[in-house]
């Protein structure tokens, strides 16, 4: 008895459909049956179907085995970009500093933005300025510069017995921004606001001369 319970469970739980007739498709089979009609002794009552199924002008036939659709697969067009990218690396990269229309000081480049995204980083490190952290997906990179003006004194018996006080550094933010002929360059003290324009000229005409 052990064996056939066993052999019974097993059956069960693999859902062997050679064994059991498989009645999930039964119900594409099924006729549509007349409406209820109510006798009028007993009720006045007119029903409707609220769901009317709409008549085929032909039987469908059922599948024997059901196939899952496979999506199309990805092409990608490549051929432009590349076209693209090749024309941008043997253009002459010229960076301008100018001001925008509200009189801000940008570094317009004459380049797409990969090649602007690479070139930046190169000047930002030939420059010495250091860099604290990237995210190229918004063209952003994150800078640290000394304040100058802003360095503690220290006096001379300090000197001898202590450290060199540790240097005050501006946060800053780099950032390259899509135009309609090339990209240009911004600084930000945060995501929502500008660096001062003094602060700006100074820091852009340092990346320019890396270039």
């Amino acid at each position: 008895m052990r064996v056939v319970g066993l052999l019974t469970l097993c059956l069960a739980m693999s859902g062997c459909s050679w064994l059991f007739h498989d009645r999930d498709n039964d119900y594409m089979q099924s006729e549509i049956q007349p409406v209820i009609k109510v006798p009028t002794d007993l009720a006045r009552v007119q029903l409707k179907p609220q769901l009317v199924i709409p008549k085929l002008a032909k039987q469908v036939a059922l599948a024997e085995e059901f196939e899952l659709p496979r999506p199309t697969p990805l092409v990608i067009e490549d051929n432009e970009e590349t076209a693209s990218l090749a024309q941008d690396q043997s253009t002459t990269l010229e960076a301008s500093l100018v001001k925008d229309g509200n009189g801000t000081p940008i570094l317009r480049l004459n380049v797409g933005f990969a090649r602007a995204w690479a070139s930046l980083g190169e000047s930002l490190k030939k420059a010495e300025i250091d860099i604290t952290d990237l995210n190229r997906s918004i063209g952003t990179y994150y800078i640290e510069l000394i304040d100058e003006a802003a360095q503690p004194e220290q006096g001379f018996w300090a000197g001898l017995f202590s450290s060199e006080p540790e240097a005050v550094k501006i946060p800053l933010q780099v950032k390259i921004n899509r135009a309609r002929s090339g990209v240009y360059v911004a600084v930000h003290l945060d995501q929502d606001n500008l660096a001062e324009d003094a602060q700006t000229q100074s820091l852009l005409a340092t990346i320019k001369e890396q270039f």
